[in-house]
């Protein structure tokens, strides 16, 4: 019993893929073989229309494992078992046109002989392994206009360089406005740049009432910075 079991076991692995033996068939000799087996007392079947060809498949399978269950309930062979294995389970999609349009009837059927008890055998679904995907590359997040023009600031290593580029974003309609710190109204709405008294920027603090110094990503603050100049820029969102 074991030995036929293990048998079992390999042919379900092998077969249970739900092939179809009406592959080569004509329609005609299929609708035959289908009557044929709706009235041949050894198969059990199952049968499903649905819009959706896998859905039907699928529907198929469900209502043939509930006639399956039901049958082997009334069978003495598998009292006790705790387990049935299925083997060489087939079916048949044919494509209908209905008045509501493009329809699949799936039919899917197993023989009786081919249902066995598998005791405490552990029955598992045979999962076909997807191909390894190629690990994804980083996709680097593009750059803001509004990022540029913080890095082009960064860029500035002095107050005459400085001057250059805010007025040709000025120009370019980049930045709706540039003026000195203590003439500001709304200090928070702007960039802030830092530079000493020989123009060498310091630093530039970020939009907002909590700053982060652009340079190095880490909060700062304009009194961190006593005694140096500072210029506001406005950067169009």
């Amino acid at each position: 019993m074991q030995q036929k079991i293990r048998m079992a076991l390999t042919l379900a692995v092998a077969l249970f893929s739900c092939t179809s033996i009406f592959a080569q068939s004509t329609v005609d000799e299929k609708k035959k073989e289908i009557n044929a087996i709706k009235k041949n007392s050894d198969y059990i079947y199952a049968e499903a229309t649905m819009a959706d060809q896998q859905a039907a498949i699928d529907l198929a399978k469900e209502i043939l494992y509930q006639n399956v269950n039901e049958w082997v309930a009334k069978q003495k062979k598998f009292a006790g078992a705790s387990n049935v294995i299925t083997v060489n389970t087939n079916y048949s999609v044919e494509d209908m046109t209905l008045p509501r349009g493009n329809w699949f009837r799936a039919f899917m059927y197993v023989k009786k002989s081919d249902i066995i008890p598998a005791g405490n055998v552990a029955v598992m679904k045979v999962v076909q392994k997807e191909p390894e995907a190629a690990p994804a590359e980083p996709v680097a997040k593009p750059e803001s206009p509004e990022d540029i023009i913080k890095k082009q600031l960064l860029e500035c290593e002095n107050t005459g360089q400085m001057s250059t580029l805010l007025k040709n974003l000025k120009a370019e309609g980049k930045i709706a406005d540039f003026q000195k710190l203590n003439t500001i109204t709304s200090p928070e709405e702007y960039v802030i740049a830092i530079f000493s008294k020989e123009g060498v920027i310091r630093a530039i603090l970020s939009e907002g009432a909590e700053r982060t110094n652009l340079k190095t990503g880490q909060p700062d603050q304009i009194s961190n910075y006593k005694g140096n100049g500072a210029i506001g820029i406005k950067i169009k969102k």
